[in-house]
């Protein structure tokens, strides 16, 4: 299978799948979103490849490299315009604002090309659909085409609802988090006001082109597979099965670190050994693109611990120029290769970063903005792993940093829980229940694949 980035709003082109892999078992992955969301999508595409499928993945223009470079063929659904367009806004780092931004706009202009993608390259009897949360054209070709299972990829527990122990949504102290009845109620008023609103005409104009009735309640049960959940986090971080009739599998946290990019040189990412003191690494996620007052905050709150830093990001005109001597700035580094050398991570709470600090027994300071980050930040101190600040500010950062560096307890904490984390690569369970799922024996696959590689 040769790959192929394919440029096209409508996806009218072919990808170039050779006829003679047409006995292979193909999977279809969605990975909209940003790097956090396509990271994990890629690790199981990577692994479903080494077990003989032939992967096609639909995603933004700006990662169809990244799934190209892991032997997997892209295409691409969003150009790079239009994604720098919706995510430019800092609107899309609140709440509501932002959820509104991620359903109207990426999540409903996804649909129709995904679904497009997946009529023309279905093999009958031999393709599985691998779908993120945020892509709803898998789960109505799943009402239209019963026969080709679909597997529900869940990145956070926060995207699963429980009225008994309610996922934490917002920074507002007046959120409802009991009775379950209170809970119940205004899931049915969230969905009925907001989120039906924000993606459901877009669904229901599909729907209704291919002569399938409306749904109603989007994100309530609908989206959810009637065949396979899987959720790429351990069970102690979020063991909430979701409202499906389908298998849930809890899998781990996908760490699979040869998905990742590494620094142009080839070189491993170095910390500077002559500093007295292990640096504090700061990030606030790879689609951040408005955090300057969170980097100059970094830089006053370490200047006041006495601590280096090393900032990370992708757009360097957010950092502050020149920075002190003791302050590195950075762009994507491979944060197995960086965490280890740090005292702490000062962080989004995105479910990449949260998982990949706790692999690394790197205490954290989550400070959520948006989406699944208030229950992830949640989970890390409810957890023992460090801190949560809902509106952070240079006294209340220095305090928690403070506190997480100097608290003996924690350190043990964070090292029994990466023991746990690394167990095993929730990516290769995931892929493993796949091939499952599709009624392939792992044997079967492992020659298939074997055959391929030695006839290339």
């Amino acid at each position: 299978m040769r790959p192929l980035i394919e440029k096209s709003p409508s996806m009218t082109s072919s990808v170039d799948l050779s006829p003679d892999d047409s006995q292979r078992p193909l999977a279809i992955v969605s990975a909209p979103g940003s790097r956090g969301d396509v990271n994990p999508m890629v690790a199981i595409g990577r692994q479903l490849r080494n077990r003989g499928f032939d992967v096609v993945i639909s995603l933004a223009e700006p990662y169809a490299g990244l799934a190209e470079s892991a032997g997997l063929t892209p295409v691409v659904a969003i150009d790079e315009k239009r994604f720098g367009e919706l995510l430019g806004s800092p609107e899309v780092w609140r709440p509501l604002s932002g959820l509104q931004i991620v359903l109207g706009g990426a999540a409903s202009e996804y649909l129709v090309p995904h679904f497009e993608l997946i009529q023309r390259l279905k093999r009958p009897g031999r393709t599985v659909l691998v779908s993120h949360p945020l892509d709803f054209a898998s789960r109505i070709h799943r009402d239209l085409d019963p026969d080709t299972p679909l597997v529900d990829v869940v990145l956070s527990p926060m995207m699963i609802r429980d009225p008994n122990v309610p996922p934490r949504l917002s920074p507002w102290w007046f959120e409802p988090r009991k009775p379950p009845w209170l809970m119940r109620a205004g899931y049915w008023l969230g969905d009925h006001l907001l989120l039906d609103r924000y993606v459901g005409k877009s669904i229901n104009n599909l729907r209704r082109s291919l002569s399938l009735p409306p749904v109603r309640r989007i994100m309530d049960r609908w989206w959810w597979s009637p065949d396979m959940i899987l959720s790429l986090y351990p069970d102690w971080f979020g063991a909430v099965a979701p409202p499906s009739d389908g298998q849930w599998h809890p899998c781990g946290f996908p760490l699979d670190v040869n998905t990742f990019a590494r620094p142009r040189d080839g070189k491993a990412f170095a910390v500077d050994a002559s500093q007295s003191k292990r640096p504090i690494f700061f990030t606030p996620g790879t689609a951040h693109r408005h955090a300057k007052k969170f980097f100059q905050m970094a830089i006053d709150v370490c200047q006041t611990l006495g601590m280096p830093a090393i900032l990370a990001t992708s757009h360097s005109d957010q950092l502050p120029t020149p920075l002190p001597p003791t302050i590195r700035g950075v762009g994507y580094v491979p944060l197995d290769q960086v965490l280890p050398h740090c005292s702490a991570i000062v962080h989004h709470g995105g479910i990449g970063t949260t998982a990949h600090a706790i692999a690394s027994a790197c205490p954290q300071v989550v400070l959520p903005m948006a989406f699944d980050q208030f229950h992830n930040g949640q989970r890390v101190q409810q957890l023992g792993l460090g801190r949560t600040l809902a509106k952070a500010s240079k006294h209340s950062l220095a305090a928690a940093l403070s506190a997480i560096l100097n608290e003996s307890g924690l350190l043990q904490q964070c090292l029994a829980a990466a023991e746990k984390t690394l167990c095993r690569d929730g990516a290769e369970v995931a892929a493993e229940k796949i091939a499952e799922c599709l009624g392939h024996r792992p044997s079967e696959l492992a020659f298939n694949n074997s055959t391929n590689r030695s006839e290339g």
